[in-house]
């Protein structure tokens, strides 16, 4: 099928143009065929089917748990987010089956300043998780484009974060990963938490003593840095962190190595 906008060939049952993503008008006809997606996989285009279910529209974006894709169920006709964990996190079984429980309890959150999570499964060995599609832009892009927000949209902003996380705590959920990557804003400038339940997999170091710190260094809390489990207090204080940064400009603590900083923290 020829792209009436960059005049590339697409297979039959594509609905979206692999080279430039824009949508394609189907023949009359047309036969339903699944692309059946086998590991390894380094990068899904538009038009792709994964899983059977999942078509891909576009590539929202890459970080140190995989990529994250927007697609459409075909089963619901509904868009949501697909993110793809890397190999080498997929590959320790561990970490897997921690994601599984984890989310089991993410799953649960259902508020309006969380991003819902719904789904953790495996195709052909590639582990991934479907979660809701958020249009927006993510805290850290806007402070990277504002610098420091206005005081009353930092607390409109935090107080929109603290609900989510009240709702989240309530039902003995904790995050362990707050930082300004990791809350979206909307189309409606409303704010939500997103991934919820995949913090365990970000293993910053081994500690001497075999303990694991998981968080972000310019974000966690003293607890985190000394590798002891976290509770909803670590969040609250990764939230300080961050409405101290919409406010100012920046961290409160830098340094050129990760040691450096979390022992100011």
């Amino acid at each position: 099928m020829k792209c009436l906008e960059c005049q590339s060939e697409n297979p039959a049952d594509t609905r979206f143009c692999g080279k430039c993503g824009a949508r394609l008008n189907p023949p009359k006809k047309t036969s339903s065929t699944t692309v059946t997606l086998r590991a390894p996989l380094s990068k899904l285009t538009s038009g792709t089917v994964f899983a059977g279910r999942y078509e891909v529209i576009e590539e929202l974006g890459r970080g140190g748990m995989g990529e994250v894709y927007k697609v459409i169920d075909k089963k619901i006709d509904e868009e949501v987010a697909l993110k793809l964990l890397n190999p080498e996190i997929a590959a320790d079984k561990k970490t897997v089956e921690q994601f599984r429980n984890e989310l089991k309890l993410a799953r649960k959150i259902s508020h309006k300043n969380v991003c819902r999570m719904y789904h953790f499964g495996d195709e052909e060995g590639i582990h991934y998780i479907i979660m809701e599609y958020v249009p927006g832009e993510n805290l850290r892009s806007i402070m990277r484009e504002k610098g420091k927000l206005q005081v009353r949209r930092a607390a409109r902003i935090a107080r929109q974060v603290c609900e989510g996380l009240v709702e989240a705590h309530s039902l003995g959920v904790v995050h362990r990963d707050m930082k300004p990557q990791n809350i979206m804003i909307d189309k409606k400038r409303n704010a939500k938490i997103m991934d919820f339940g995949v913090a365990y997999s970000l293993k910053v170091r081994e500690k001497s003593d075999g303990k694991v710190m998981i968080g972000t260094p310019s974000y966690m809390s003293p607890e985190q840095a000394e590798g002891r489990d976290a509770d909803r207090r670590s969040d609250i204080y990764s939230l300080g962190i961050i409405l101290y940064e919409m406010v100012t400009g920046k961290a409160p603590f830098g340094g050129e190595t990760v040691l450096s900083v979390v022992q100011k923290h």
